[in-house]
């Protein structure tokens, strides 16, 4: 395994993720992003 294990996978493999799809179509990335905060927001309260 790499160093880092699980968490570095994750920050090596999102961002490449996240730009190939600004790249390709950035509604639904800011579509994800909302529908990320409102789940975040119901599980706070």
């Amino acid at each position: 395994m790499l160093p880092g294990g699980y968490t570095f996978i994750h920050l090596a493999f999102w961002p490449i993720v996240a730009l190939v799809a600004l790249g390709t179509n950035f509604i639904p990335i800011v579509l994800s992003a909302g529908v990320g905060v409102l789940v975040l927001e119901s599980l706070k309260k």
